[in-house]
């Protein structure tokens, strides 16, 4: 009897069914707050070029902090996942945390006196930004059935208005003034704005960025306290445990979500090293910090605009044809970047990167639809999205030493090389994607 109640109730409603948080308010604070996640973990590719500069650190101790994000935030984001969908009244408690942990990583990342302590302390704002996603991707997918991809879509693309302010911030602070450069010795260009504070040490942008996750934590609490389901009484969280992972398991024959998390991870792997291997190659060929970092701006700020229109095609045309055309575009762009870039800077690589972020994190988008679309009928939504970040992200620190470590022993093309391979890898995989992937029939879970 307790079965059939939790399973014919709304997850988010109160005795009478009526949503206890206002979809409005949900969406609104889930879709707005991530953009001050994303604002601090997208400057860390520009502040990680001060550090290697202040501690004299080759690429593959880059690759370390790529590894070390990846490891700690994937595992974080999978366990998270899970937790949540176990004790789903209590995931206003940790959106909140998830916000705290940013704040306190990043704080003691400022303060911390080597490296080795600034990875510890990395790897706490990363378990932190890890544990936002499953929560607030599994609300918006169970309160917006019909519109997953528009709204998951949605979600990313604030998150990128934080991509494209943080780096952009953190060059300009960090180099104390507004420098581009390019064209052949003849005729280049120099353009330099310098800034009236002069330049910012690299500790104070983060340390006085902390209050503002800080007074988010307090927000998100107040505004999504009731956001969850209620909670349940005589809980039997053995048989729930057990619901879920044989649920977890029956999810994955035949529904085509292998292939959907495939494609999903080895897309991953190389995009956490290329936003890292972007502004560093920029580098190595003289351009200014602040340059870098518009090239940043630049894999994130067109998605914006583009990541919930293809959200929007998606829950029209499906999501493999999608998936297809843009790990295959994906494949040519990285290649195209280093083939035009010859011995220094030149306008086509602006372009191509830029392209490169009008498809940036839509398949990552798509990929979480269409699983949300199989675990729908599970109430699985924040299991499976919180799985396929951790899986991204594992094989994020495995793609890291693969690309970092021939850039350190060999040359910058070769990271381009093998990211371009992963990259097709994925294309292939993702041919294996079913049309329509089946849904698994919807089953009782315990109360």
């Amino acid at each position: 009897m307790a079965q059939a109640a939790a399973a014919g109730s709304s997850p988010t409603s109160g005795a009478q069914g009526v949503p206890r948080t206002k979809g409005s308010v949900m969406a609104t604070t889930l879709v707005g707050a991530h953009a001050f996640e994303h604002l601090y973990a997208h400057s860390i590719p520009i502040i990680i070029l001060a550090i290697i500069t202040e501690f004299e650190l080759g690429a593959l101790s880059v690759g370390a902090v790529v590894a070390i994000r990846s490891i700690f935030g994937g595992v974080t984001s999978t366990a998270g996942g899970f937790l949540v969908d176990l004790f789903h009244h209590r995931v206003a408690w940790v959106l909140s945390i998830s916000t705290f942990m940013i704040g306190l990583g990043y704080l003691l990342m400022s303060i911390a006196p080597s490296y080795a302590l600034i990875l510890c302390a990395l790897a706490l704002g990363s378990m932190g930004s890890a544990l936002w996603h499953p929560p607030a991707l599994g609300l918006l997918a169970r309160r917006f059935p019909e519109r997953r991809g528009l709204f998951i879509s949605m979600h990313r693309s604030t998150g990128s208005i934080g991509d494209v302010i943080g780096p952009l911030a953190a060059g300009a602070l960090i180099a104390g003034a507004l420098t581009w450069s390019g064209g052949a010795a003849e005729g280049r260009v120099e353009v330099s704005w310098a800034l009236p504070w002069g330049t910012i040490d690299w500790r104070y942008i983060l340390g006085f960025s902390t209050p503002v996750m800080f007074i988010a934590t307090v927000a998100i609490f107040f505004l999504l306290r009731n956001a969850g389901s209620e909670r349940p009484i005589n809980v039997d969280v053995s048989a729930r445990i057990r619901t879920n992972w044989h649920g977890m398991k029956e999810a994955f024959r035949g529904t085509g979500m292998w292939a959907i998390f495939t494609v999903s991870a080895v897309r991953g792997m190389a995009d956490r090293s290329l936003v890292f291997l972007v502004p560093l190659y920029l580098i190595h060929l003289g351009v200014s910090e602040f340059q870098a970092a518009v090239h940043v701006m630049l894999m994130v700020l067109p998605g914006i605009l583009f990541g919930p229109i293809i959200g929007w095609m998606s829950d029209r045309v499906g999501r493999r044809p999608l998936i297809v055309f843009i790990m295959g575009v994906t494949t040519m762009l990285t290649l195209a970047v280093i083939m035009v870039s010859g011995d220094g800077y030149t306008p086509w690589i602006t372009v191509f990167v830029a392209i490169y972020g009008m498809l940036n994190f839509s398949v990552n988008n798509l990929t979480q639809a269409a699983a949300a679309d199989i675990a729908a009928g599970r109430r699985l939504e924040s299991s499976f999205l919180g799985l396929m970040w951790g899986n991204n992200t594992l094989f994020g620190a495995v793609a890291a030493f693969m690309i970092f470590g021939p850039v350190e022993w060999f040359d910058w093309q070769y990271g381009f090389f093998i990211a371009a391979g992963i990259y097709f890898a994925g294309f292939l995989v993702s041919l294996l994607i079913p049309g329509k992937p089946r849904a698994p029939e919807a089953v009782a879970v315990p109360a």
